[in-house]
């Protein structure tokens, strides 16, 4: 059986100025067809999570904030994680520890 490991330069992620709220609602909502829909997923996951609206009220969040500024990405990646994890599959079985 394969285990997987999680590539070690993975572990930074790298906020460089504001996103587009767009950008971002298509990184963390890739399934989505469309950049609308991903829009209003990510907004009405943010406004049904009290803690995660409580913490970026002060960061001046709104229903219509149109690009991210570096402190609402940190809490969104806080809360939610990075919008994307790469592994790298590793078989640690004893025949392939050679």
């Amino acid at each position: 059986m394969k285990k997987v490991k999680e590539i070690d330069d993975e572990d930074e992620w790298s906020i460089k100025g504001f996103k587009s709220f767009s950008i971002a609602a298509v990184e963390y909502f890739p399934e989505y067809t469309s950049t609308d829909a991903a829009i209003k997923r990510m907004r009405h996951d943010i406004e049904n999570d009290a803690q995660l609206l409580a913490d970026l009220k002060p960061t001046h969040y709104t229903h219509k904030t149109a690009r991210l500024s570096p402190k609402q990405q940190c809490i969104l990646f806080t809360t939610w994680g990075p919008p994307e994890i790469k592994l790298r599959g590793h078989d640690e079985t004893p025949e392939n520890q050679k």
